[in-house]
């Protein structure tokens, strides 16, 4: 891309936030995780509720090798900070010694406006891998005027990791871009992916993963994979699939076809991990459910992890398309910036560079339609004011063109609400 991110110069002997944590943390003799450790990772949603059953996921998930996303119901309130404090991180504490043996075993989800305060408790009790960003948060508000407040939290928090970093505590930032990308075109979300990430990489943190959240067409989501592990510069950066975005409509009935679909799009696009389900308080999973989805998950990458080479090549016209409208949106937003992507992020918002699909109101422009081919993939329908080649655009509306035709309908916002209502179904297409 014709610009890079330049990390911000910071004081090698500026301190950390919290010695006590340190000297704990380093107590624990973690261990850097192994290429076959973090392969599955499992979201676990984090109430009260939760907390009896704690030790028994730990242990299972521990002893199956999978890692652990703690999420929080979005936009935390104090309240939620304080039973963080006074409940949650200390009985995940007392039992770290037993369970917590490599780095970034445990993650949780930030975000609200407490982010860094987060990430402190976290701290505390071993959790090393922070995913949040501040585009996540600005988009899912519907608020106007709080994106400089998300980058002034995020940046925060990225600082904190990058302090800990050089205290030999290697914290490792997540980003996805969007919490819901629902209907949002491939290459807009690696964009925005890339621009949280550059963010983290401007204050210096090195251990980053980008994750990407599938729209469930296979082509497209591995290009879509495999362009970010070359879009995001740095030896420390990883790639991470998490459930297939339509996956949370078909019901815990339909968990295994999300588990299955996730870690067939994960493996195949070489992402480093992939998040196989969430454990959600309205339907809790026992041990023996979670082992049915773990083996179900490790089958499939024996049968796919040979054929990712096939299908890579088969999706490569898929992955230049992707990679020049993402780099074009990129690159715009850092020219507006003048080489800088915080700076650059308002203007484009303003401007229509940055730009969403069935976006709240007042968060962006919203001019922005998608609607799926024939096939199932994502295509702009109205590319607004996004900064994509023309040739881009040009085969986005052939495609659609082509769908259309085929089902003796008008091109039109009716394939959006079709696509739309398709996914209560468990279907790709809105087929007139």
């Amino acid at each position: 891309m014709a610009h890079h991110p330049q990390p911000q110069q910071k004081n090698s002997s500026q301190p950390p936030q919290n010695p006590e944590i340190i000297s704990w943390l380093q107590g624990l003799n973690l261990t850097t995780p192994t290429d076959r450790q973090g392969r599955l990772r499992l979201g676990l949603n984090l109430r009260a509720e939760t907390l009896p059953l704690l030790e028994n996921y730990l242990s299972y998930l521990g002893s199956n090798d999978a890692f652990i996303m703690f999420t929080l119901p979005r936009f935390p309130d104090q309240q939620t900070l304080t039973w963080l404090q006074a409940e949650f991180g200390p009985e995940l504490r007392a039992l770290a010694p037993q369970y917590l043996d490599v780095f970034g075993r445990w993650g949780i989800q930030l975000n609200g406006d407490f982010p860094s305060e987060m990430a402190e408790l976290s701290l505390s009790a071993g959790i090393l891998t922070w995913q949040g960003g501040p585009l996540a948060d600005y988009f899912a508000t519907g608020r106007t005027g709080s994106l400089p407040d998300y980058l002034d939290r995020y940046a925060r928090v990225d600082r904190l990791a990058y302090e800990y970093g050089q205290a030999d505590i290697p914290v490792r930032r997540e980003v996805c871009g969007l919490h819901t990308a629902t209907m949002v075109p491939a290459s807009l979300l690696v964009a925005l992916i890339a621009l949280e990430a550059r963010l983290i990489q401007a204050q210096g943190v090195s251990q980053i993963s980008v994750a990407y959240s599938p729209n469930g067409h296979l082509l497209q989501d591995v290009a879509a994979l495999r362009v970010l592990a070359t879009l995001i510069e740095g030896p420390a950066v990883d790639v991470v699939c998490l459930p297939w975005t339509g996956g949370s409509l078909l019901g815990q009935q339909n968990l295994n076809t999300v588990a299955a679909w996730t870690t067939a799009t994960s493996v195949l696009g070489s992402a480093r991990c992939c998040e196989v389900t969430a454990v959600e308080t309205d339907r809790s999973l026992t041990t023996d459910q979670l082992g049915v989805l773990l083996d179900l998950a490790r089958g499939l990458i024996r049968l796919s992890a040979d054929q990712a080479q096939a299908v890579a090549a088969a999706a490569e016209l898929e992955a230049q398309q992707i990679r020049m409208e993402a780099e074009a949106i990129v690159n715009r937003v850092l020219e507006l910036g003048d080489g800088k992507v915080a700076m650059g992020l308002e203007p484009a918002i303003a401007e229509g560079s940055l730009d969403l699909p069935l976006a709240s109101f007042g968060v962006c422009r919203g001019q922005v339609l998608s609607a799926r081919d024939n096939t199932g993939a994502l295509r702009f329908l109205d590319a607004g004011a996004l900064p994509l080649p023309a040739v881009c655009k040009q085969k986005h509306i052939q495609l659609l063109k082509e769908r259309a035709q085929l089902e003796g309908r008008e091109l039109g916002i009716s394939m959006v609400i079709d696509d739309v209502y398709a996914y209560s179904k468990g279907k790709l297409v809105g087929k007139f």
